[in-house]
């Protein structure tokens, strides 16, 4: 069933208009009107079983949906992965806000969202999940095989696990109507809450220490210098998982935004662990 006819079966309604949204890599995120109605259609690419377990998505959703953290979810489907949510008028991402205190809004959001001390149970696992995507990359775009010791790096690390989202990319933080939202959970699983921390920090690029201090400065009850020195084995983590991460997607589709989130990922290595 496409996702016009399952929009057909859940509403009775063939009045459906849908737009491309042109956001988002690894799924198609479609405006649909219906009813004087506006949602949001999430359908998954083909390859998306490869890269995200829905099944964690279901419990992370379970889990929050009484915290008022994210947009309202109208349906949701584990099999085939289609997502309807509630469409948020003039939101912005991360990246488009222009609020002073963005940074935070989002420290706060975290502290928040960690603070609801939820488990569901099942693992990101970050060093199986690099295994998994250095497995499929057959013929790697740029070489990180010197940065393998990163791998080591973090295997001693043992903070307690919270549910942790796993991916505060720019487009999963919504700012409307004097607050933000989180979105999107499809790589929410247990995990440190550090590597939540430098999700943010890394994903969006921000290396300013000042705004980096302004972030901690909300988010930590106290920073010491384990915490930093956490927080830096968890950067260059994160920088070494997301070029595997792109290289495989880049593999699968041949499109060439991945290749350059490879190189951008590779050279932001290259620029932290410089002589």
């Amino acid at each position: 069933m496409d996702y016009k006819d399952l929009m057909d079966s859940l509403f009775f309604n063939t009045d459906i208009v849908l737009e491309d949204m042109q956001k988002g890599l690894t799924n198609h995120n479609y405006l649909l009107e219906m009813n004087n109605e506006k949602l949001v259609l999430r359908v998954p690419g083909s390859d998306a079983d490869q890269i995200v377990e829905r099944h964690h998505e279901t419990l992370a959703l379970e889990a929050i949906k009484d915290a008022d953290i994210d947009v309202e979810t109208i349906y949701y489907d584990e099999i085939s992965g289609y997502k309807v949510t509630r469409y948020m008028e003039n939101a912005l991402t991360y990246g488009e806000c222009q609020d002073e205190n963005k940074i935070e809004q989002v420290a706060a959001l975290m502290k928040k969202f960690h603070g609801l001390h939820k488990l569901i149970h099942e693992d990101f696992d970050p060093l199986k999940r690099l295994r998994n995507y250095q497995s499929q990359v057959q013929h790697p775009c740029v070489d990180v095989s010197e940065f393998a010791w990163i791998e080591d790096s973090i295997s001693h690390l043992n903070n307690p696990k919270v549910l942790c989202h796993n991916d505060w990319v720019d487009g999963n933080m919504l700012f409307c109507n004097q607050r933000v939202y989180l979105i999107d959970y499809e790589y929410a699983a247990d995990n440190d809450p550090l590597f939540d921390v430098m999700s943010f920090l890394s994903e969006n690029q921000i290396t300013d220490e000042t705004l980096r201090e302004r972030f901690y400065a909300v988010y930590f009850d106290e920073m010491n210098d384990q915490i930093r020195k956490e927080l830096d084995l968890w950067e260059n983590f994160h920088n070494y998982l997301w070029c595997y991460w792109a290289m495989m997607m880049y593999e699968s589709r041949r499109e060439d935004v991945y290749k350059d989130i490879a190189m951008d990922k590779y050279q932001a290595l290259m620029q932290k662990n410089q002589a």
